[in-house]
């Protein structure tokens, strides 16, 4: 059995070496190709994609950790896997539509997916005239931010201003969601096709932002069976074998936040063990796809 592990361009090494020490205890072969030194070819109407020579489709699983720099290559990339026999729990329209953080809202709510009130606009003002509705505190996000980072909060039209005119100048949407009070706190659900796992990400002082990355703290917690329902719900609408899924409590109810396709696996806290899953999901699954393609 093969593995290929394809780094994105923000990959960390220590994820890296984690990763490929899992996949070593399971899989015969393991292969780590850099995103930026993978090679496309188009011969004679065949599509080729290769590193170093060695064909990428001829593995058997294929773990794609991607990051919103990588979209427009990455795309292609995941295409060609998707066609091929390697099992990859990443499809290019979930990676296109989870980069994208207001359109990943919109195709939820249309699920009945519990989505905090958001909006999209191209102009400050139009932004402005927008969040009435919502009001304030207003976070605002980059859409295809990750980590906590392109993160916002405005507690006042005075701080929404100056947010919005540094965005104009980079040309970036101004996508804006209502802020959910809570105990600063979020639920993170991380799913491994049928399995999940709740973990309770708390916001270190002074910062209402609960991303591990920022200083926050994170530890295993009982999921509801709605909560974790909802969780496998989500990745299934999306097409995502592997992913993050992030809700916000109140009151006995919970929002969606947001989903990330390429989860961090909070190493100082859980050390291998979301590895040590990942891996054993992927062989779980590229042997069923395996088997399934001999008959």
């Amino acid at each position: 059995m093969k593995f290929l592990y394809i780094g994105g361009t923000n990959e960390r090494q220590e994820v890296k070496q984690m990763i490929l020490e899992e996949a070593h205890r399971f899989f015969d072969t393991v292969l780590f190709a850099p995103l930026k030194k993978i090679r496309i070819d188009c011969v004679n109407g065949k599509n080729k994609l290769t590193f170093k020579g060695t064909d990428l489709t001829s593995f058997d699983a294929c773990y794609a950790r991607f990051f919103s720099k990588d979209l427009m290559f990455g795309e292609i990339v995941l295409d060609l896997l998707n066609e091929s026999d390697v099992f990859v729990p990443l499809t290019p329209e979930a990676f296109q539509i989870t980069n994208h953080k207001y359109f990943t809202v919109k195709v939820l709510s249309r699920e009945n997916i519990p989505v905090p009130t958001s909006s999209l606009a191209l102009t400050p003002q139009t932004a402005i005239d927008m969040n009435h509705k919502i009001g304030y505190p207003v976070v605002i996000k980059l859409l295809s931010g990750f980590g906590g980072k392109g993160v916002m909060l405005a507690n006042s039209e005075n701080e929404f201003k100056p947010v919005l005119d540094t965005l104009k100048i980079f040309r970036e949407f101004i996508s804006t969601q209502e802020f959910i009070k809570s105990d600063n706190y979020d639920i993170r659900c991380m799913v491994f096709g049928e399995e999940v796992f709740g973990i309770k990400r708390i916001a270190p002082e002074g910062e209402w932002r609960t991303n591990v990355s920022k200083g926050g703290k994170a530890e295993l917690v009982e999921l509801s069976s709605a909560m974790k329902e909802d969780a496998l719900k989500i990745s299934a609408i999306l097409g995502l074998g592997v992913c993050a899924v992030d809700f916000m409590e109140r009151e006995g109810k919970y929002k969606l936040i947001e989903v990330n396709f390429a989860p961090g696996f909070m190493i100082d806290f859980f050390g291998t063990k979301f590895s040590n899953i990942l891996i054993k999901y992927l062989y779980k699954k590229s042997k069923e796809l395996r088997l399934k393609n001999k008959f």
